[in-house]
């Protein structure tokens, strides 16, 4: 067995290799093949044999072969060798079967674990099993039947293999020509079948070889898609975004994308982004959220994540590494913390974040919330790379997205709404390939409905209603309840330019207290430059509202009399309750 490679792969960590018809032919694996092998490796990819055959078997047919690969999954699941040794994974299959088998006639070898014989004996195999009362599997490798402990796979053995190289089942490949490869294929991010392999295995495979056996090995080895020169998303994983008008599931791959969710301010982004983030870590997606308003708490109800208060933590460096694990994922809440404090350990993100993917491959996902304040061109969240694919961005203000970010988005998630901002339009309109004015039509549409489009499918934009949540969705409470917004991002009441009122707000609700109560001189000093609706625009996105406001601040100016003032007063107490009530 080889060492831990010290060379940073790409995605994609580790290739799961079927043996007999697929790295192997006729009890042989070519020099060319065994030469793919070996340069995948030193690229730093862990290349693992999972195979039917046991450990003495494989030994005696190809000597040698195991030194040259970074682990062996032996007994169709059963055994594991690797650098930490030989051990079995589960209990040998009972001898009685093999003695009754003997009184019969029929053929068998055993290994550590399972039971071997041909494939035609079956019916015989199972009605011994059946007359013993036990309870095992029988399955097909072509011609062979194996006898193995329930529950046992060539997918089971391979998951303890990954979890012991602390690798992610997501970011490996299963490549497998026939039926008891189905289970490996499944459970990888990508399934491959070779050229000659099964049809029922080529039908399901995400990715089929043009070449049999080793040949195609070696090619695929060689390829692309194992030097990050090309993407394919898997066919299997798939996020389910919700249904089209004909009641049909709308889907998305689940991996090795870049995605942007936006609209207005109250119809529903932090919603379906909170929709993907959970079918992620259901999946065991490991994804990082960056929750600047406490919406995506509720996703500490399913296993494997965690909710960490911002408050209470500090960069140190190694942040994701103490919290994410194979699988796992984690919510930072910076909702409690300050403007600076926020900058401060968002600032430290980007390295950690860089540091992590090059070590494991982890975080598949980095879900990032008010995306326009950080990955703006001047923000510090600039040093993130979109083209290492995985972000999710959430915002109602797309056209403060730096360009390479935009450039980089596979799919727009767009939510209707009555004005859509124009860079939406624009942005929209460029992923899925159709004319502006197309685009604009459909984003005016109701609240409710959202759009998909996908550079995958240029010409198509498609409609669909967002699935149910299975988490809470805590939606920007702080916008309404006492203010908890950074000192930076709050509305100071002033008599004049130079005269600070000593009033502030950090919520719609403050806001709303104090313009009942404020001397007219603060009202006759904002109104006239439009600031109130620009601070609800600017921090909380209300376009619709701040349009009603701004209609109101227009009736004040600088000299009005009493009565215009009061007038305009309780139309902006009125227009502010509405939408806190």
């Amino acid at each position: 067995m080889t060492g831990v490679p010290e060379v940073t792969p790409g995605f994609f960590r580790a290739i799961a290799v079927d043996l007999d018809g697929t790295l192997a032919s006729h009890d042989r694996v070519e020099a060319e093949t065994l030469a793919a092998v070996h340069d995948a490796m030193a690229r730093g990819l862990q290349v693992v044999v999972v195979t039917g055959r046991t450990l003495e078997d494989l030994d005696s047919t190809y000597p040698g072969l195991r030194d040259e690969l970074s682990a062996v999954v032996a007994e169709n699941g059963a055994v594991l060798a690797s650098p930490l040794g030989v051990r079995e994974l589960a209990g040998p299959v009972d001898p009685a079967i093999g003695a009754v088998l003997d009184a019969r006639g029929v053929k068998w070898s055993a290994g550590r674990v399972l039971l071997a014989c041909h494939g035609a004996d079956e019916p015989v195999v199972a009605a011994t099993i059946r007359e013993l009362g036990l309870d095992y599997e029988l399955v097909r490798n072509r011609q062979a039947l194996m006898v193995l402990p329930p529950g046992v796979t060539k997918a089971t053995g391979l998951l303890e293999l990954l979890g012991e190289l602390g690798l992610s089942p997501h970011n490996a490949i299963a490549i497998g020509d026939a039926e008891n490869d189905h289970t490996m294929l499944a459970a990888c991010e990508l399934g491959v079948a070779v050229g000659d392999a099964v049809e029922a295995l080529r039908t399901r495979a995400d990715l089929v070889l043009d070449f049999p056996n080793g040949d195609g090995i070696a090619r695929f080895l060689r390829g692309g898609l194992l030097r990050d020169e090309e993407r394919r998303p898997p066919g299997h994983w798939r996020i389910e975004l919700g249904t089209d008008v004909d009641g049909q599931p709308v889907c998305l791959p689940a991996s090795q994308l870049n995605l942007i969710v936006s609209g207005d301010a109250g119809v529903g982004k932090s919603y379906l982004a909170g929709l993907i983030a959970e079918q992620l870590a259901l999946k065991h997606y490991s994804v990082v959220v960056i929750d600047p308003e406490g919406d995506y708490v509720g996703l500490d109800r399913l296993h494997g994540v965690t909710v960490v208060d911002a408050g209470r933590i500090e960069c140190s460096g190694d942040l994701l590494a103490l919290l994410l694990q194979e699988g796992s994922s984690i919510v930072i809440d910076l909702s409690g913390v300050d403007g600076e404090s926020q900058a401060s350990l968002i600032a430290c993100l980007p390295a950690e974040i860089a540091a992590e993917r090059e070590r494991r491959g982890l975080p598949h996902w980095v879900l990032i919330d008010e995306a326009h304040r950080p990955v703006r061109p001047s923000g510090v969240l600039e040093a993130l790379d979109p083209s290492s694919k995985g972000y999710l961005l959430v915002t109602y203000r797309p056209g403060e997205l730096a360009p390479d970010v935009v450039a980089s988005t596979d799919a727009v998630l767009a939510l209707g709404t009555v004005h859509p901002d124009a860079a939406l339009v624009d942005i929209t309109a460029a992923v899925a390939g159709v004319p502006r004015a197309k685009a604009a039509r459909l984003l005016a549409g109701a609240a409710g409905r959202a759009f998909l489009a996908w550079r995958d499918r240029p010409g198509q934009v498609t409609v669909f209603t967002p699935g149910q949540r299975i988490t809470a969705h805590h939606r920007h409470d702080h916008k309404y309840a006492v203010g908890r917004l950074a000192p930076d991002r709050r509305f100071y009441f002033r008599e004049s330019p130079d005269q600070l009122s000593g009033y502030t707000a950090g919520s719609l609700a403050e806001l709303e207290a104090v313009l009942a109560t404020c001397a007219r001189s603060v009202l006759r000093h904002h109104c006239p430059l439009h600031d109130v609706s620009h601070w609800v625009r600017d921090i909380f996105g209300y376009r619709d509202l701040a349009s009603r406001l701004r209609e109101v601040e227009s009736t004040v100016e600088s000299d009005s009399p009493a009565a215009v003032v009061e007038g305009a007063r309780a139309k902006l107490i009125a227009a502010l309750h509405c939408s806190t009530c």
